[in-house]
């Protein structure tokens, strides 16, 4: 596989790559395909970005929207504008750093597992852990945990999240979480220190 690598400033137009590496500065003006992308750098994409892996350890900013096979970010991954909607798609998430989706912009994909933070109108999948543990320095910067008004999947499992709608089969609901309203058709569990305002569904509780 042929790879890519941009290491100054640079800007482009777009295009198609087999293996991109991005450890400088890289703006791209159009859409952006590329097996592999992995960015150490700072990406500035003004529209689409289409990849089978995308590994973020540095700062990635699309416009557009992002559709890939795996999401691995340790960095800081930012989708969509607050003046448009844009979606993220892909099979799995892996998130130990910050994904943010601005606008009425959606995430989805059947496993979204994030030890990191995630700021986003709506999450939809089969299974989604956020679980917002990290350092002291990543929990300033993504003003201190998760943020999501819709969350939606078979298995969901939290930690230190603010949500006003979670809708699941099964649903453990742990620390600190501040939910608005959750509906459950499963098994549920919840931390004491949790806030749930609204429960519904026909669910078995479980006590730990």
């Amino acid at each position: 596989m042929q790879r890519t690598d941009f290491d100054g400033i640079l800007s482009i137009a777009g295009g198609t790559y087999e293996h991109l590496s991005i450890s400088g500065v890289c703006n791209c003006s159009g859409n952006l395909a590329a097996q592999i992308v992995d960015i150490d750098g700072i990406l500035n994409c003004d529209k689409n970005l289409e990849t089978g892996k995308f590994d973020c350890d540095g700062i990635a900013n699309i416009k557009g929207n992002v559709r890939a096979d795996l999401i691995d970010v340790d960095g800081y991954m930012n989708i969509g504008r607050k003046s448009r909607s844009a979606k993220l798609e892909a099979s799995e998430i892996r998130c130990r750093g910050i994904i943010t989706c601005l606008g009425t912009g959606e995430i989805n994909a059947d496993l979204i597992d994030a030890e990191g933070y995630i700021n986003a109108t709506e999450i939809v999948g089969e299974k989604v852990i956020i679980k917002s543990q990290t350092s002291i320095l990543m929990k300033w910067l993504a003003n201190k945990w998760s943020k999501v008004d819709t969350i939606e999947a078979t298995t969901i499992e939290l930690s230190e999240v603010t949500a006003k709608v979670v809708n699941g089969h099964d649903i453990t609901v742990g620390e600190n979480c501040v939910i608005d309203k959750l509906d459950c058709s499963g098994r549920l569990i919840i931390h004491p220190t949790a806030t749930i305002k609204e429960i519904t569904g026909d669910h078995i509780r479980i006590t730990t």
